[in-house]
């Protein structure tokens, strides 16, 4: 009892630090969650919505649809939106992105399944 008599205000700091830290880590796993999920449903969404044979106006529909700036070079369509998660050790900060590609014909038609990623930006 004297310990804590005498180093009181030690104690409350280290105890108020500990329940800061643990909430810090409580958010950081939801936006980890939110992040996965967001990836997720985009796969989902992906593999309903741009199946072989889907058209060029049925590619440029989910990018817009999905609020994804996007691309069509050569025989991809990609894009990509900015987001944020919960980074691994190692990376600079939570900035993420997920980012979408399709392979075309010559007249904008899926020739393949599309793919769908999601990666923190900064990482070593």
């Amino acid at each position: 009892m004297n310990f804590l008599k005498k180093h009181r205000v030690a104690v409350i700091v280290v105890i108020a630090s500990l329940g800061l830290f643990g909430l810090r880590e409580y958010r950081c796993k939801l936006r980890g969650a939110a992040f996965s999920y967001q990836v997720e449903s985009l796969k989902r969404d992906a593999a309903e919505e741009l199946k072989i044979g889907t058209n060029k106006s049925g590619v440029t529909r989910f990018f817009s649809e999905h609020k994804i700036p996007f691309a069509i070079l050569e025989s991809e369509a990609y894009g990509s939106t900015q987001t944020s998660g919960c980074a691994p050790l190692g990376c600079g900060t939570n900035a993420a992105f997920i980012g979408v590609r399709v392979k075309l014909d010559g007249s904008g038609t899926v020739t393949e399944a599309p793919k769908v990623f999601g990666m923190y930006q900064d990482c070593l």
